[in-house]
């Protein structure tokens, strides 16, 4: 995105409408705290911010004219040691400033499946666009099945895609 800043600020000069295409940008979100779950029932981290006006920042976060998909997030252990097997289900949702939290990307084990050192999230067709905050999606993991049963940290990797319409 910023290689193509330079012919994009050129055509809004020249007073010409132009579509920004984001093919695919990762966000990395480093040490999120995942509590335990020493009863092994779901649990789910407090809210993280991915600013994506910051990393993409010509990109209109207008909900009119812009898509922003997130096609993939992988939960990386970055501390704790975390025995993944027992996760059968991963959700990540973005919570909106108000209203219900949506559900954006998943993971889903089979049980023949050998148990993952990372956890990988897909499936994305939600727009979160309409649920940015001041540029941010606020996001939340929550684990299924048998989580681990003591806090750790995860890297969370987040690849999103999509377009937006810029005019002067």
């Amino acid at each position: 995105m910023r290689a193509y800043a330079p012919i994009l600020v050129a055509a809004l000069l020249a007073g010409c409408e132009a579509t920004v295409e984001v093919p695919q940008i990762c966000i990395t979100n480093r040490n999120i705290a995942v509590p335990g779950s020493p009863i092994g029932l779901q649990v789910s981290t407090p809210p993280f911010p991915v600013d994506v006006e910051n990393e993409i920042p010509l990109l209109s976060t207008n909900a009119s004219n812009t898509t922003l998909t997130i096609q993939s997030v992988s939960i990386i252990p970055s501390s704790g040691n975390p025995d993944l097997s027992g996760v059968t289900l991963a959700v990540l949702a973005v919570q909106p400033s108000s209203g219900s939290a949506v559900n954006v990307v998943s993971y889903q084990r089979t049980p023949t499946a050998s148990p993952p050192p990372e956890l990988v999230l897909t499936g994305g067709s939600v727009n979160i666009t309409p649920y940015l905050v001041s540029g941010q999606a606020n996001l939340t993991l929550s684990l299924s099945g048998r989580p681990p049963t003591t806090n750790w940290t995860t890297d969370v990797k987040t690849c999103l895609s999509g377009q937006s319409n810029v005019s002067p």
